[in-house]
């Protein structure tokens, strides 16, 4: 049996073995006593190994939900199929309304006893109208995504609205519904509904 090197040598790929006399510790000890968490060693070390603080929070929900500082949410898995039946609706008439704009929806057959549903956000609005029958009509009204200044924005609404004091209304006297749209800015007047793309003005 080749003999033990002692520290310092080193030959070819063999394995350098450390003696520690007993009672003392390992570089491996010392190093993780002394820088902790920033050791060389414990960056090597398996995350099992390493285990967690006393005060670690551990996820053990389903791993379909996910946090977004409103609290954990289940994933609908069965949205995409829903969407991919959606017959969207893209006319609609508006009218500047002091402080708020109103949208108004004409849906192409009766609404009653609809499931609707409507998800607000700062430059838009997701309306789905579910009919006993089965069939779904909607409304988006969207940002196109990739946008960072302002005269990027396009297809959202023309300015920004307060999206928690935004309200629907089913009319009593049709397949008709009315989004009330809160203004960000009260006393900005709105001369159009939607915002365009900057470039096809030119």
């Amino acid at each position: 049996m080749a003999d033990a090197k002692t520290a310092g040598e080193y030959d070819g790929d063999e394995v350098l073995i450390e003696e520690v006399p007993a009672g003392e510790k390992t570089a491996f000890e010392a190093s993780k006593e002394k820088a902790k968490d920033l050791s060389y060693y414990y960056a090597h070390t398996s995350e099992k190994e390493k285990g967690f603080p006393a005060d670690a929070v551990i996820r053990k929900e389903d791993p379909l939900t996910r946090a977004d500082g409103l609290g954990p949410k289940q994933l609908d898995q069965s949205r995409t199929v829903e969407l991919d039946n959606v017959r969207w609706i893209d006319t609609m008439s508006y009218a500047d309304d002091d402080k708020v704009v109103k949208v108004y929806i004409e849906f192409p057959e009766e609404i009653k006893g609809a499931d609707i549903t409507c998800e607000w956000e700062r430059f838009g609005v997701e309306l789905l109208v579910k009919l006993p029958n089965g069939k779904v009509y909607g409304v988006r009204v969207r940002d196109a995504e990739g946008w960072v200044l302002e005269h990027e924005r396009k297809n959202g609404f023309a300015h920004e609205i307060v999206p928690e004091k935004c309200k629907y209304r089913v009319s009593s006297s049709g397949p008709k519904i009315s989004l009330t749209l809160a203004k960000k800015d009260e006393n900005e007047k709105w001369y159009e509904l939607k915002k365009k793309d900057i470039r096809s003005t030119f």
